[in-house]
């Protein structure tokens, strides 16, 4: 067997699924930082917590806008101390570590372990983490919860943290999606909003990362927790796939996966009908 038939092979047994997890909101609970912050705000935890949400994910967005870019470490604790401002609350530095520091060990859905062990042992799909966050906070956010990390770690040689600062633009700019798809071997180009890459899949509960990773082609599924359904209205197509808590995501990526399987196994018939031909 000549080294174009090795080559030829090891592309068929490489071929998999890329499960790009989004990480904050998604397997992480950013609502769970509520907790600690009750220990200083008392019963205004829970409005702080989403006025801080809301103006983190506002920075970043106002950020790519502005061709500019702060690590979302920074990013996150500008947001903390805007939300605290308006709430009229006054603070000091000790307090504000403390409160950051707990953003590491943010607790992740009750769904999130379940799904996971069941999906690293169907082969074939390869789970990442897609983040905004930095790499460092990826990181130590698994390193929290070991087990959630050796899910990552049981099937990812390398690239199992593909995080904001490694292009410094935030979702949903079509090129942080560019080079998730880029670092994964795959390709795509700024407007192609159909088709082309659904070896790349997106799980993510945020409604602006579906739409942006939609936008360039890549297959979304939006994890809809809350039962509220899909409201964003800024583009006609909703997501791909909705599922109401990660337990159905593994159904949704074993059809995906399935149809995939049609899809290389005809290409397969083809290229060993032109190697037949050209031999």
């Amino acid at each position: 067997m000549d080294a174009e038939a090795f080559k030829f092979i090891d592309s068929i047994l490489d071929r998999r699924i890329i499960v790009a997890f989004d990480l904050f909101g998604t397997l992480l609970s950013t609502d769970s930082i509520s907790t600690k912050l009750a220990e200083y705000y008392g019963d205004k935890a829970n409005s702080i917590s989403t006025a801080w949400r809301k103006y983190q994910l506002e920075y970043t967005w106002r950020l790519n806008s502005m061709g500019s870019f702060e690590p979302f470490d920074t990013v996150t604790k500008k947001s903390l101390l805007h939300a605290l401002s308006e709430s009229k609350i006054t603070h000091n530095p000790e307090e504000i570590a403390q409160i950051i520091a707990s953003y590491g060990h943010l607790s992740p859905f009750s769904d999130v372990k379940p799904a996971l062990e069941t999906l690293t042992s169907i082969k074939r799909l390869h789970p990442i983490i897609f983040t905004n966050g930095t790499t460092e906070m990826a990181r130590s956010a698994l390193e929290t919860y070991v087990d959630l990390k050796t899910y990552f770690t049981a099937v990812a040689k390398k690239d199992i943290y593909l995080a904001a600062d490694e292009i410094e633009k935030y979702k949903p700019h079509p090129m942080i999606y560019q080079y998730l798809a880029a670092k994964v071997g795959k390709s795509i180009a700024v407007g192609q909003a159909h088709g082309g890459i659904d070896e790349v899949v997106l799980v993510s509960a945020n409604p602006f990362d579906i739409v942006g990773a939609q936008a360039v082609g890549i297959t979304g599924v939006w994890v809809d927790r809350s039962g509220g359904g899909w409201q964003d209205s800024l583009v006609e197509e909703g997501p791909k796939f909705t599922v109401a808590g990660l337990e159905e995501l593994v159904g949704v990526l074993e059809g995906i996966l399935e149809g995939k399987g049609k899809v290389w196994a005809e290409a397969d018939k083809g290229n060993k009908s032109s190697s037949h031909d050209e031999f």
